[in-house]
């Protein structure tokens, strides 16, 4: 018990200063209202009030209801580069992540939170039983100047089909959240530069008691490398990803702990079937603990022991022995300011030690973040920051470590007009080997909703890929529109 002191010392003097802060933070949005009024604490002049001062918003409906915790989006993938050819995350994803964040607490995130979406075609979502199936498909044509996304792309005409189906339980305890989506983007007259993906996951939240969560989640995920990554080199063309964890969370009087097992299988496949010397599995096991205080900001501590381990058994001597144990640390706070503010700031290190002495261990800064900001009813930005260690099999590299982030706005201009805009950034650098790559990615889009079950959708995107690899850098420009169809 003695050597939770410190620790609870810790956390019981952080709460002291979160209730200051909390009680700061009442006092200057008392002092929003110009007449030094506060609001009337009865909850449907509260809702009268906030009707008044946004009359487009009369017809929101419940944010709470359309998150799906299958398809959270913790970190940042930077609009969907890491070296992979994957599209950009519907804006709701890294909502249900922030609403995840904190089990045991409440985040803040409500129907005050403006979600990204039309809301005059909000799915309704069909009935089954206990549960509620949510269909959606989207299907757009455009043009690109760069169809392969390579230093010696030409332009042309491409089309795209995304469907997402949802399936999400209506129980009064626990929580049961599937999802399966992908997009397929043909290129008419070249078939070699189609892209596929797929995104199958599941996410089962057991409410043991008041005190006692658990939670299970497995996923699938298909994408192609990107023809300017360095790994594009060793022949492969897709990347299989499956990931399972199991993990309970207790809070025991002002700290919530969370115990952690998680399992991620890579394989890597070409056309022909051939296997890659990437193909791994990496083990791990992490407690967490969160101060569970209830104040604006609480603090997190979290550890982990992590295992790797490679396909190739590598039985001869020039053979590189990729197997590694290691470690990561990481603290932060969680921030949940009501539905104003919420997310989750975190840092840390990691450390990958490698079997082969001759490879460098691999090793570095961990950043990973979350963010929801609702200025207002009609606008919510988004903003989230991520790393991820990756195998590889390039000669002399141990693999790399990849940073991104984004930043992204979507408003309502009416319950029937939704415009989006965002940037993200990704730098990857390889342990071992001078080669390193970054990616930009801008872009904008409109969404009409023209009934109750269409909408009219358009875009643009911009990437730019540099790379120290010569011959590898490209940049693409791409409009397109289409419609979208969902009950």
């Amino acid at each position: 018990m003695r050597s939770f002191l410190p620790l609870i010392t810790f956390l019981a003097v952080l709460q002291a200063v979160s209730a200051a802060a909390q009680t700061t933070l009442d006092d200057l949005r008392g002092s929003d209202d110009p007449g030094g009024a506060q609001e009337s604490a009865d909850p449907s002049d509260q809702a009268a009030q906030a009707a008044d001062r946004n009359p487009t918003q009369a017809n929101v409906f419940s944010l709470r209801s359309t998150l799906n915790s299958a398809t959270a989006e913790t970190g940042s993938s930077g609009l969907g580069t890491n070296g992979r050819a994957t599209p950009v995350r519907p804006f709701a994803d890294r909502i249900a992540a922030v609403d995840r964040a904190v089990p045991l607490s409440d985040s803040g995130i409500d129907d005050s939170v403006f979600g990204g979406d039309t809301t005059f075609d909000a799915a309704q979502g069909i009935r089954l039983g206990s549960f509620t199936l949510t269909p959606q498909l989207t299907v757009s044509t455009g043009w690109t100047d760069n169809r392969s996304q390579a230093a010696d792309g030409t332009s042309g005409k491409f089309y795209r089909i995304s469907p997402d189906v949802s399936l999400t339980s209506n129980w009064s305890r626990h929580q049961l959240d599937t999802s399966l989506r992908g997009s397929f983007t043909g290129y008419p007259g070249d078939t070699d530069d189609n892209e596929a993906n797929v995104f199958a996951a599941a996410n089962l939240r057991l409410d043991i008691s008041e005190a006692t969560q658990v939670t299970t989640s497995i996923s699938y995920t298909l994408s192609q490398e990107d023809d300017g990554s360095a790994e594009s080199a060793s022949g492969t063309d897709y990347d299989h990803e499956l990931s399972g964890s199991l993990s309970g969370t207790r809070a025991v009087g002002i700290v919530a702990a969370t115990a952690s097992l998680g399992v991620d299988r890579n394989f890597y496949t070409s056309e022909s079937g051939s296997e890659s010397g990437r193909n791994n599995t990496l083990y791990s096991a992490s407690l967490r603990l969160d101060g569970n205080t209830g104040s604006v900001f609480s603090p997190f501590v979290e550890g982990a022991l992590l295992l790797r381990r490679y396909d190739d058994t590598c039985s001869d001597a020039l053979c590189e022995k990729r197997n590694a144990n290691g470690y990561q640390v990481m603290g932060g706070v969680t921030i949940a300011s009501g539905p104003k503010l919420t997310g989750e700031l975190g840092a840390g290190w990691r450390i990958e030690d490698i079997e082969d002495e001759r490879l460098e261990n691999l090793s570095g800064l961990i950043a990973d973040a979350s963010l929801v900001w609702s200025p207002s009813r009609l606008t919510t930005v988004t903003a989230g920051l991520g790393t991820s260690f990756e195998a590889t099999d390039i000669d002399g590299a141990s693999g790399s470590i990849i940073y991104s982030g984004d930043l992204r706005l979507a408003h309502a201009f009416s319950d029937r007009l939704v415009g989006e805009t965002g940037v993200g950034y990704s730098y990857r650098t390889y342990e071992g080997v001078s080669i390193e790559e970054r990616t930009l990615t801008g872009f904008g889009g409109l969404t009409f909703a023209v009934t109750k079950n269409i909408a009219v959708t358009a875009d643009y995107t911009h990437r730019r890929f540099d790379s120290s690899q010569q011959g590898n850098d490209y940049s693409e420009n791409a409009v397109e529109a289409g419609f979208r169809l969902r009950h």
